[in-house]
């Protein structure tokens, strides 16, 4: 925990113990006497509990499809017709027309670099093959060589997308992704040349987009779990998948300036269906001690030099005793110390 925050939570509690103290001074913890001074604040009591203690940051978030970033295109002519947004484009499907022959969406990592044709050997050939086996053109071996067979198979393709029967694939013929596209905003015109930047286009699965303090690195690491409070309240298990990187002319987070400056991250939702898009709030558990002794804050009173105590009630009887604080959270304190254990009754003021 922070410098910064132990202060912080300090301060907090100071405020807390403040009253408990005034009202020990009052007489109010004196023996368990019924005269209390007239105004003197109420006292109640509390027993000592066995519990999990959870401090968590909540922030708020978006639950979209995320980033969008831009689909290049090397096609050659000019641009006829593009996907309108909003819409999906998934694997043998155009993802736009140059001189209205559709240049087609394949899956893969890999960037056609290459014309491929009967005898070439490679990764690429092999991502090729794939696509095809997937979109069922089958009849070769599938393999790292296009074959005559490879090259028979993607004449059946072409012929069925009215493009011309070549039996070969130039990176002008298709554009590779990771997985189907969905479509952001049309970059370029119809009637511009068909090669550059042509869309902007973002996976098809919702994710929530959130902004977490940049001074809780932990938060926007790969992998933190988060719950997600969903529009209709509904809470989901979410992990981080990393943090957003902005794109050229997309807004910077905060500067120090400007508030908190913060850091934003993207989550990936473990629902089982698709939620809304709308705004919701994002929980990360930050620290979590189970089985631990705890009291409501409200239970310590300021005992020497920035120490704890709690006040020991045993029917009529008091004493006031130091405690260890451990982790504060939720309105509640975890406390060790002599005498301290599961179901010891202390004092707490209201």
């Amino acid at each position: 925990m922070s410098g910064r925050w132990r202060r912080v939570l300090f301060g907090v509690v100071a405020a807390a113990v403040f009253t408990a103290a005034a009202a020990m001074s009052a007489g109010v913890f004196a023996g368990g006497s019924d005269d209390s001074p007239v105004g003197a604040p109420a006292v109640d009591t509390v027993k000592v509990t066995l519990s999990t203690i959870t401090a968590a940051t909540i922030v708020d978030g978006e639950i979209g499809y995320g980033q969008a970033s831009a689909v290049t295109s090397k096609a050659a002519g000019t641009l006829t017709w593009l996907p309108a947004a909003g819409s999906t484009v998934r694997r043998g499907q155009p993802l736009l027309r140059a001189d209205n022959n559709p240049i087609v969406l394949l899956y893969g990592e890999l960037p056609f670099y290459r014309a491929l044709a009967d005898g070439v050997k490679g990764p690429d050939v092999a991502q090729l093959e794939a696509n095809l086996i997937a979109l069922k053109y089958t009849g070769f071996e599938a393999d790292t060589s296009y074959s005559a067979s490879t090259a028979a198979a993607v004449k059946r393709w072409q012929k069925d997308l009215g493009l011309p029967v070549t039996g070969t694939v130039a990176p002008t013929d298709v554009i590779v992704a990771p997985g189907p596209l969905r479509i952001a905003t049309q970059t370029a015109r119809l009637g511009a040349p068909a090669a550059g930047d042509i869309l902007t286009a973002g996976p098809t699965t919702l994710v929530v987009t959130a902004k977490v303090p940049a001074t809780e690195p932990d938060l926007a690491r790969k992998g933190i779990k988060a719950t997600v409070a969903l529009p209709d309240g509904a809470p989901v298990e979410a992990t981080v998948l990393g943090v957003v990187t902005p794109t050229d002319g997309a807004p910077a987070d905060a500067p120090p300036d400007q508030g908190q400056p913060q850091v934003t991250v993207q989550l990936v939702l473990k629902a089982a269906a698709q939620p809304e898009p709308g705004p919701v709030r994002v929980r990360f558990v930050t620290a979590e001690h189970a089985d631990v002794l705890v009291v409501p804050i409200q239970a310590l009173l300021a005992v020497g030099e920035r120490g704890y105590g709690v006040e020991l009630r045993d029917g009529v009887t008091s004493r006031i005793v130091p405690v260890q604080t451990g982790l504060f959270a939720g309105g509640k304190v975890e406390i060790s110390g002599e005498g301290i254990t599961e179901g010891v009754t202390v004092g707490v003021a209201q």
